[in-house]
């Protein structure tokens, strides 16, 4: 990453992980900004790899509201909890195997064993609505580039957004969890949400309500005029013309003015017109 130029010396940067130790200057180094953090997490959150967990954990720079880390498995009550909060939150990932020292920085130290998912999903399930969706991912380093990792395992349970079914309600009581209670992200750690919290989470529903109305609408709009078209034949009989023209037969006073086709073909500029505002809107 290109670092903006600086007419004064650069600060030194040590590692957040203890034991990345010795000091290095920007010069030696160049530092990261947080906004560069974010990016390496929503590249791993979009498309979860052992690449993108390695530099996930090498470069990270503590938690944020969408990713918390845990040295190991919370009790399934307070891992319910975690899952409820992100998906309010707009989603994210609980990463179990990475401890927060006294001093705040952050050792991957692994997990003796990895958790079998169904005893998480069995353990989990009576808190949490089943339209969350979650998954976790087990991650194992037999070798590594960043020497940190390797002989380690983790496991990453990555929640994901839902806005169309927010808020998400606890279920049932539990340790550090109450039943019928909407949690949220703030302050980088998951809490019961307030009022304002509240209003966040249920504005991005009505967004996300308002968009899905206009996608319906548009879909049904373009059925109702693939069904139009069909009513006009790319082409006529030469005796369907010769008809029009009153060459066979003569015409029936009561006959509307405004043909069939005429009236059809009027109706689907209308319901382009319509289609065409709703697509605007967007």
């Amino acid at each position: 990453m290109l670092l903006p130029r600086h007419d004064s010396p650069l600060p030194e940067c040590r590692g957040i992980f203890p034991g990345e130790g010795e000091a290095r200057t920007a010069e030696s180094m160049p530092m990261t900004p947080k906004k560069a953090w974010k990016e390496e997490f929503s590249k791993f959150f979009e498309y979860p790899s052992r690449e993108a967990l390695r530099e996930l954990l090498k470069f990270q720079v503590g938690e944020f509201d969408p990713y918390d880390f845990k040295a190991s498995w919370p009790i399934f009550s307070k891992v319910a909890r975690h899952f409820l909060a992100l998906a309010n939150s707009g989603g994210g990932c609980l990463i179990i195997g990475v401890k927060e020292r006294e001093d705040r920085t952050f050792e991957p130290v692994g997990l003796p064993e990895l958790m079998d998912k169904t005893s998480i999903h069995d353990g989990v399930q009576k808190f949490i609505p089943s339209k969350l969706r979650y998954e976790v991912l087990d991650f194992s380093y037999e070798e590594s580039e960043y020497p940190k990792l390797v002989g380690k395992k983790f496991q990453v349970a990555v929640v994901e957004d839902s806005p169309e079914f927010i808020p998400f309600v606890a279920k049932t009581n539990g340790d550090d969890i109450r039943g019928n209670a909407i949690y949220t992200r703030r302050g980088t750690s998951s809490q019961e949400a307030n009022y304002e919290d509240l209003q966040d989470i249920f504005n991005r529903r009505l967004e996300t309500a308002h968009l899905s109305g206009n996608e319906f609408r548009i879909d049904r709009h373009l059925s109702e005029l693939r069904s139009l078209y069909e009513y006009i034949p790319k082409h006529i009989s030469p005796f369907e013309g010769l008809a029009n023209l009153g060459l066979l037969g003569q015409k029936n006073p009561q006959y509307p003015k405004e043909g069939f086709y005429e009236f059809v073909s009027r109706l689907i500029e209308v319901k382009k017109k319509t289609i065409e505002t709703l697509a605007l809107r967007q």
